[in-house]
C-alpha cells in the first residue's frame, strides 16, 4: 500500500493502515515505530479511526471506541492516563506509559499533535510503540551486554596491570605461562627466537619484550626481512660509506643494525634471509661488531636481538636453506606462540579490546551481541589475531545499528567458514575409496597450507612425519609435477 499523502486520506480510507504508510507523517517527528497500533482523534478528542491491530491488541469492538470522546473514555478507565487528552491540553507531543482497556498490559504511547497552516490543532495521532514488558526485555538485554563489555574491559585492564602495562591482551593459560617466562628473562642478553603462524602476534610480543627490558629507553629497530631487496639488503642492514656506488654521490648511511645500538634489534621473518646474509648476521652475533660497506672500520655495538619466523627452521637447516650455526646462536630463548584456535580463551578479550579501539577510532558506540561472540569463539581463525582484528574493524566501520550481530558478518567470511566444513563435492562414478582420497586430499592440502612443514602437519594430524611427507608428496607435489 502506498503512503497516504494527507491525514484526511488516511481517515477516509477503508483500508487498514500501518507504520509503513504512516511514515510520511512521523518522519518530521523523528520517531521509530515498532508497532502499528494507531489511533486518530480530532481536536475535540473524538476518535476518528483506529487500526485493525489496535482493535486486536486491546480487544476493542470498532464501534465501542470510534466516534467516542477520549475524555469520556478516560473517565471510564479505558485510557489511563489518556495520551490524546494530554496532547489536546498541552498542544505538544507527549510520550508516556498508559494502560488501555483495563488490561494488565502497559504500553509506551506517543501522542502527536497535527496542526493546520494557521497552527490550529486539527488531529491527534497516537502510536503504541512497545509494551512495558518489551521495554523491560530490551533494557535487560542492553544491561547484560553492557555488563559483559564492562567485565571484559575490567579483565583486560587487570591483565595489563599484572603484565607491566603491556599492550598484549590474553586470558589463556598458555599465554600466561609464556608471559611469565618473558617477565623472568626480559633483562637478559640472550637472543630470543619467537615462532608461530602468521598473525599470532609475534611482532607484538617482541615489542613488549623491549618495553619490559632495561633497554626500553633505547631504540627499537624493526626489520621486515620479507620485503628487503636482495640487492640492497646489506646496505639496509649494515649501512655504507660515502661514494660506495660509483654512479652516485650518495652520502654515508647508517644501517638498521647500527641504529639499534643500546636498544633492541628485531628481525621479523628471519627465515627469508639468503645464506649469504645469514653468514654476515652470524658474524655480527658472534662479535657484536659491524663494518659498513666500503669501510674497514669496525663498530662495536650493544643490542638485544629478537627474531621471529613462521617457518620450521629445523627443517630448513636439514635441507640446507638455513645455516645450522646461525640457528643454534638464535635458538637460545625460544618462544612458540600457539595459534588462536588453540587458545580460544583469548578470543573474547581480544575481540572486546579491538572493539574499544575501533569504537574510539571511528567515534562509534557498537557492542558485540552474545550470539556473535559465541560465533567468534567457535571460529578457527586461520589468520589468527590479525584476522580477528581486521574483522572487528570491518564490522565497526560498516555497522548501522549499535549492536553487532552474526548477520553483520561479511559474506566472504561466512562463506569461507562454510567451505572449511564442507566435504569434497561428490562426483558420479566415485566409490568409497575415491571419496576418502578426495577428503584426505582436502585435509592434507589445507593443513600444509597452514603449517608449511611435514613435521608440523604430522604433529597437528597426529600421524608420523614419514606418513605426512608421503601424503604431501601424493596430494601436492605429485599434482604440481603433473601441472
Amino acid at each position: 500500500m502506498d503512503k497516504f499523502n494527507t491525514i484526511q486520506e488516511l481517515i477516509n480510507s477503508t483500508e487498514d493502515f500501518n507504520a509503513n504508510n504512516l511514515q510520511n507523517f512521523i518522519e518530521d517527528y523523528n520517531i521509530m515505530i515498532l508497532a502499528d497500533e494507531v489511533m486518530i482523534s480530532d481536536a475535540k478528542g473524538i476518535v476518528l479511526k483506529i487500526s485493525q491491530n489496535y482493535e486486536n491488541s486491546f480487544g476493542f469492538e470498532h464501534n465501542s471506541i470510534v466516534g467516542k470522546s477520549v475524555f469520556d473514555l478516560e473517565a471510564q478507565g479505558i485510557f489511563s492516563p489518556c495520551v490524546t487528552s494530554m496532547v489536546i491540553k498541552q498542544k505538544k507531543k507527549i510520550t508516556t506509559v498508559q494502560n488501555i482497556n483495563n488490561s494488565e498490559k502497559k504500553v509506551s504511547t506517543i501522542g502527536i499533535p497535527i496542526f493546520d497552516r494557521f497552527n490550529v490543532l486539527q488531529y491527534v495521532m497516537c502510536f503504541n510503540t512497545v509494551t512495558l514488558e518489551q521495554i523491560n526485555s530490551i533494557q535487560k538485554q542492553n544491561r547484560e551486554l553492557k555488563d559483559s563489555l564492562k567485565q571484559y574491559t575490567e579483565e583486560v585492564e587487570n591483565l595489563r596491570a599484572k603484565t607491566f602495562a603491556t599492550d598484549l591482551v590474553f586470558k589463556s593459560k598458555i599465554m600466561k605461562q609464556i608471559w611469565t617466562l618473558l617477565n623472568n628473562t626480559s633483562n637478559t642478553k640472550a637472543n630470543v627466537l619467537i615462532t608461530g603462524e602468521t598473525g599470532v602476534g609475534k611482532s607484538a610480543i617482541a615489542k613488549n619484550i623491549h618495553k619490559m627490558s632495561n633497554r626500553k629507553n633505547g631504540p627499537f629497530i624493526e626489520v621486515n626481512c620479507t620485503v628487503l631487496n636482495e640487492n640492497l639488503i646489506e646496505s639496509e642492514l649494515f649501512g655504507y660509506e660515502k661514494d660506495t656506488f660509483a654512479e652516485t654521490s650518495s652520502p654515508s648511511r647508517i644501517g638498521k643494525i647500527e641504529l639499534s645500538n643500546n636498544g633492541t634489534l628485531f628481525l621479523d621473518e628471519i627465515g627469508e634471509l639468503s645464506l649469504h646474509t645469514q653468514s654476515k648476521l652470524l658474524q655480527l652475533i658472534q662479535e657484536k661488531t659491524i663494518q659498513r660497506i666500503s669501510s674497514n672500520k669496525k663498530i662495536t655495538l650493544d643490542f638485544k636481538l629478537i627474531v621471529t619466523t613462521n617457518r620450521n627452521l629445523e627443517q630448513d637447516v636439514a635441507i640446507g636453506k638455513f645455516r645450522s650455526d646461525l640457528f643454534y646462536r638464535l635458538n637460545v630463548l625460544r618462544i612458540n606462540i600457539p595459534p588462536l584456535r588453540d587458545r580460544r580463551d583469548d578470543i573474547a578479550p581480544l575481540a572486546f579490546d579491538f572493539l574499544t579501539k575501533f569504537n574510539n577510532e571511528y567515534n562509534k558506540n557498537t557492542i558485540i551481541t552474545p550470539a556473535l561472540l559465541d560465533f567468534l569463539e567457535q571460529h578457527d581463525w586461520p589468520g589468527n589475531v590479525r584476522q580477528l582484528e581486521n574483522l572487528i574493524e570491518r564490522l565497526v566501520i560498516t555497522s548501522v545499528e549499535p549492536q553487532l550481530t552474526k548477520e553483520n558478518l561479511p559474506y566472504d567470511f561466512v562463506q569461507n567458514q562454510e567451505n572449511e566444513n564442507e566435504l569434497p563435492e561428490l562426483k558420479q562414478c566415485q566409490n568409497l575409496s575415491q571419496l576418502l582420497d578426495n577428503y584426505e586430499s582436502k585435509i592434507i592440502k589445507n593443513t600444509y597450507d597452514r603449517f608449511h612443514t611435514t613435521v608440523a602437519v604430522a604433529k597437528y594430524l597426529g600421524i608420523s612425519q614419514p606418513t605426512a611427507a608421503r601424503k604431501i608428496s601424493k596430494y601436492i607435489t605429485h599434482e604440481k609435477k603433473e601441472d
